[in-house]
Formats: C-alpha cells, sequence, structure tokens
C-alpha cells in the first residue's frame, strides 16, 4: 500500500513539473513574440520617421515617398508574420531543454 502511494505521488509530482514546464516555456514564447513585435514596431517607426523627414528636407521626392513607405512597410509585415513561427520555436525549446533537464 506505501508503495503505491508513493507511486501515486511521484506520478503526480511529475505531472505538476510537467504542467510547470509547459507554463514556463508558454512565458518565454510569450515574452519572445512581444519583445519581437515591439523591436520591429520600433523599426518601423524610426524608417517611416526617417522617410518622412527625407521627404521634408528634400532629399527624396514625393513620387518616391510612396515607393519607400510601401517598402518599409513591406518589411515590417514581413517581420510581423515571422513572429508567431520564432514563439513556437522557443517554446519547443524550452520544452526541449525542461525535458533534457529532468531526463539528466
Amino acid at each position: 500500500m506505501a508503495a503505491k502511494q508513493a507511486t501515486q505521488a511521484e506520478t503526480t509530482r511529475d505531472v505538476v513539473l510537467h504542467i510547470a514546464r509547459i507554463q514556463l516555456a508558454s512565458l518565454t514564447a510569450a515574452s519572445k513574440f512581444f519583445s519581437g513585435w515591439a523591436q520591429s514596431a520600433d523599426r518601423y517607426v524610426q524608417a517611416v520617421s526617417g522617410e518622412l523627414r527625407a521627404r521634408m528636407q528634400g532629399e527624396t521626392e514625393s513620387a518616391e515617398l510612396a515607393s519607400r513607405l510601401a517598402a518599409v512597410s513591406t518589411e515590417h509585415l514581413h517581420e510581423l508574420t515571422a513572429l508567431p513561427n520564432a514563439a513556437v520555436r522557443r517554446f519547443n525549446k524550452e520544452l526541449a531543454a525542461a525535458d533534457h533537464q529532468r531526463k539528466s
């Protein structure tokens, strides 16, 4: 009876630890996503600002501004669409590292 209780306690402990590993991996993945979003937004705002400043200072023609802003926007959208995959990779990496530590 004591061995069965010990096995149940160990199983319960393993389940709780696994849930904790998943939660930690989720937090690091979310952090990766949101920090990537903030960095991408910062680069986008700086690029748009630079393009507008160049236009106001007469360094670029008004016809060029639209195409430059479109290029900056396209790059920003590419960065944003890559963020979910980066977050998933981070989640998988964190979970694999936690499982590797558990097995060691």
